[in-house]
């Protein structure tokens, strides 16, 4: 029976990705619907700039805010300590340890 549960949590989608990546499924996504926010006001900005350039595109959302909020946001995902996931065959056969 524990074989079993083990087995199943190795396989749980909403933990096998956070585990790998090392953060927590509320962590994970706290990362991911920030980034997924943060983009949306960008591209609403730049849309309303494209149809009315009169509109300036604020600067905590230009170009270069955003790419620079996106690095920060990967350095920190990157620091996290990153666990292995399961063994896993590639399309080619062969085992191999994988990150997800």
């Amino acid at each position: 029976m524990t074989t079993t549960t083990n087995n199943m949590n190795k396989m749980n989608p909403f933990t096998t990705h956070t585990r790998a990546q090392g953060v927590t499924y509320l962590e994970h996504a706290d990362f991911a619907m920030g980034i997924s926010i943060r983009l949306m006001i960008s591209v609403i900005a730049f849309a309303l700039h494209a149809i009315f350039p009169f509109i300036d595109i604020a600067r905590r959302h230009d170009l270069e805010a955003t790419m620079a909020y996106l690095n920060e946001r990967n350095e920190w995902i990157e620091s996290q300590e990153k666990v292995p996931a399961i063994d896993t065959q590639s399309d080619f056969g062969d085992t191999d340890l994988q990150t997800v």
